[in-house]
C-alpha cells in the first residue's frame, strides 16, 4: 500500500502567503507602476507565448505526423497493441493542413484565454489602473489642481 500524505497546510489553504504576495504586488503597482506594468508584460509574454506555441504544436503534430511536439510517437509501439515496433501504417492521420491549422489555432486561442486568467490571478491588470489613478491624483495635488 502506498504511503500518501493527505495532511493539508492550513496556512496554505487559507492563502496567507498568497495574500502577502498580493500586498507586495499592490505596493509595487502603487509605488512603481512602470515596474509593475513591465513585470506583468514580461510574465504575459513568456507564459502566453510558451502556452500558445506548445498547444499549437501538440495538435499540429498529432493530426499531421502522429508525433508529440518533442518528436516522439503519441502511441506506444508495443506488440500488445498490435502495432509492432517502428512506424505504424495504421495510425498516420494526415489531416489536411487547413483543417489542422484551424483546429490547432482554436486550441491555442483557448489556452491563451486560460493563461490570461492564470496571470490575472497573480498580476492583476486592475492594479495598474489603481496605480495610474493614484499617480494622477498625486500629480493634480502637487500642481494645485485638486478640487
Amino acid at each position: 500500500m502506498s504511503d500518501f500524505n493527505f495532511k493539508i497546510d492550513p496556512s496554505n489553504y487559507a492563502g496567507i502567503d498568497h495574500e502577502a504576495y498580493r500586498s507586495d504586488m499592490l505596493q509595487l503597482a502603487l509605488s512603481q507602476p512602470t515596474v509593475y506594468t513591465q513585470l506583468r508584460k514580461d510574465v504575459l509574454q513568456t507564459v502566453k507565448k510558451e502556452a500558445v506555441n506548445t498547444q499549437y504544436a501538440i495538435y499540429y503534430n498529432l493530426h499531421t505526423k502522429e508525433q508529440n511536439p518533442d518528436g516522439g510517437s503519441v502511441l506506444s509501439r508495443t506488440s500488445s497493441r498490435g502495432l509492432g515496433s517502428g512506424p505504424s501504417p495504421v495510425f498516420n492521420p494526415r489531416v489536411p493542413n487547413q483543417i489542422v491549422n484551424e483546429f490547432a489555432l482554436k486550441a491555442s486561442k483557448t489556452i491563451d484565454r486560460i493563461a490570461e486568467e492564470a496571470i490575472e490571478m497573480i498580476l492583476p491588470a486592475d492594479w495598474k489602473q489603481i496605480a495610474d489613478n493614484r499617480t494622477f491624483s498625486k500629480t493634480k495635488a502637487t500642481l494645485g489642481f485638486e478640487s
